[in-house]
């Protein structure tokens, strides 16, 4: 039944139609605002897809510490992500790794506060800080992942202005953090206490 002001009566409920849409809207963060029109609506497609909120406006408390929750990244995975799949990096940056400045911040310690949000579908959201590269006073940049279980990265952003490409030093330290935290979880002797998130005081033990 109609009733005024454009609302429906739905079994003695009102239900007013004027605020509701077709499509659920998701609460967009000032790093999406910011994007311009062509990746906002990409980056938009992605939260939707794979998490159904903008991870940036997520809280820590949401995400678990432990290693068992990580996404099994690689050292391929990696490679097909900065090398094949947003050209970050080439082959050749890839075969000398350790040069990198994104492994350089790995294991300097600037990656931290790492955690892993389980999803539909096996996919994993992992989110850390990162310090910025010259200015390791200011506030921990902000990064995201979503990969599969398997290992296979699907997307990542940082509210760098580089990370505006999908891909950056920041992202590529992130990514060796997971890997080597996986290398840790898979290690025989990894007890309950060591598969706490550990890095990078371990590095030398796992790489």
């Amino acid at each position: 039944m109609t009733c005024e002001g454009g609302a429906i009566s739905d079994g003695g409920q009102e239900v007013n139609m004027e605020n509701m849409s077709m499509e659920e809207t998701v609460a967009e963060s000032p790093y999406c605002t910011s994007l311009e029109p062509v990746s906002r609506n990409r980056y938009k497609e992605l939260v939707k897809r794979y998490v159904g909120r903008d991870p940036f406006l997520m809280k820590m408390s949401e995400f678990s510490v432990e290693l068992e929750d990580l996404p099994t990244v690689e050292a391929v995975d990696i490679t097909n992500y900065l090398v094949l799949q947003t050209s970050y990096y080439t082959r050749q940056q890839m075969k000398a790794y350790k040069s990198l400045e994104a492994y350089n911040f790995f294991v300097s310690g600037w990656v931290h506060n790492l955690g892993t949000k389980r999803l539909q579908d096996d996919h994993r959201l992992v989110f850390a800080g990162v310090n910025h590269s010259q200015r390791s006073g200011e506030t921990p940049l902000k990064t995201w992942i979503i990969a599969k279980e398997d290992g296979e990265v699907i997307a990542a952003h940082c509210n760098c202005m580089a990370g505006l490409s999908e891909s950056c030093s920041h992202v590529g330290a992130v990514l060796f953090s997971i890997e080597v935290g996986v290398k840790m979880r898979d290690t025989a002797s990894c007890t309950t206490e060591q598969c706490k998130w550990l890095m990078p005081s371990h590095v030398k033990k796992v790489r």
